[in-house]
C-alpha cells in the first residue's frame, strides 16, 4: 500500500518559481501586496509632508480605502479631507475606491 499523499516527500522549489506560478496563492498574494504598495505610494505623495509619515494604507476592500494612523488628530483630519483625497486618488489613476475609512492604530510605526 502506498503512503498517504501528505507523507510523500516533496522536493524543495525556489520561492521565485512558486510566486510566478499562475493560480498560485503566493502569486495572488504578491500581486495584492504590490497593488497596495502602489496605492500607499500615491496616498503618501498626495498627503501634506506633515501627515504622510504617519499614515499607512491598510487595505482596499469593497470599494473602501482603509487608512491607519497612530495619531487621533491625524485620523480626524483625514476623515475631514476624505472626499478631496478620494477625488485626487481617482485623478492619479487609483480606481475602485468610493469611500474612506480611517483607523487609529497606536502601535503603527511613525507615530508621535
Amino acid at each position: 500500500m502506498p503512503p498517504p499523499a501528505w507523507k510523500e516527500k516533496r522536493l524543495a522549489r525556489p520561492v521565485a518559481e512558486l510566486m510566478a506560478k499562475p493560480g498560485s496563492g503566493l502569486a495572488g498574494l504578491l500581486q495584492r501586496a504590490e497593488a497596495l504598495a502602489r496605492v500607499d505610494a500615491v496616498v503618501r505623495d498626495l498627503l501634506p509632508p506633515s501627515l504622510a509619515p504617519h499614515v499607512r494604507v491598510a487595505n482596499v476592500r469593497d470599494g473602501k480605502l482603509i487608512l491607519c494612523t497612530p495619531v487621533a488628530a491625524i485620523a480626524t483630519r483625514l476623515r475631514m479631507e476624505g472626499p478631496g483625497l478620494l477625488e485626487q486618488l481617482r485623478d492619479h489613476g487609483v480606481t475602485g475606491v468610493a469611500a474612506l475609512e480611517v483607523l487609529i492604530t497606536p502601535d503603527l510605526p511613525g507615530g508621535r
